[in-house]
């Protein structure tokens, strides 16, 4: 018994000082074509690491974002539906941003819904009770907290939206410095 509790602490002791990547906002737009297909660009604001004071994290969540996200196929998991992706990192307002293009066959597919092909158009802004994005501004209509929905009329053919993720802390470093130094563009 003593044993098992001690495993499981080690392994949440574990999982809690490691690092893990954040984004201070989130930026979308989707521009829908008729047929219900289109294309979608994601900005990421402001990619951090979660936890500075522990050594060596930055570096590797650094080289997470690079191999995972950048050259990887994290963002093919995330976005299965999504067609010729379309990946960068940059530098804006001193701030590591990232961006994702990418097209899409059916909007409805991104947490889109239409009631009966008639009504307004709405996305189902899911921030969970743990966390998560929580919702900033949009071109539509926002239920608020009780419903995290955000509308549109029905005619609507672009959806832009910005969420809140994290907000910088002091245990957050912005990837910025570690970007530049790296040359990865």
């Amino acid at each position: 018994m003593k044993k098992t509790l001690f495993i499981f602490l080690i392994a949440v002791f574990a999982v809690y000082i490691q690092g893990c990547l954040v984004v201070e906002t989130k930026e979308y737009t989707f521009s829908m074509k008729k047929n219900g297909s289109g294309e979608v660009t994601i900005k990421y604001i402001n990619i951090m690491t979660d936890s500075k004071d522990s050594a060596g994290v930055p570096e590797t969540d650094y080289q997470d974002l690079i191999d995972s996200y950048l050259k990887g196929h994290k963002l093919q998991e995330e976005f299965p539906e999504a067609k010729n992706i379309e990946k960068r990192l940059f530098e804006e307002d001193n701030q590591l941003c990232g961006e994702v293009k990418f097209e899409f066959d059916d909007i409805t597919k991104f947490k889109f819904y239409k009631y009966k092909d008639k009504g307004p158009w709405c996305y189902y802004l899911s921030a969970g009770m743990f966390g998560g994005e929580q919702y900033f501004s949009s071109n539509g209509t926002y239920g608020g907290e009780n419903m995290p929905v955000i509308f549109w009329d029905g005619g609507e053919k672009t959806f832009e939206f910005k969420t809140t993720v994290t907000q910088p802390a002091k245990n957050t470093m912005s990837l910025l410095d570690l970007w530049k130094s790296k040359g990865e563009k």
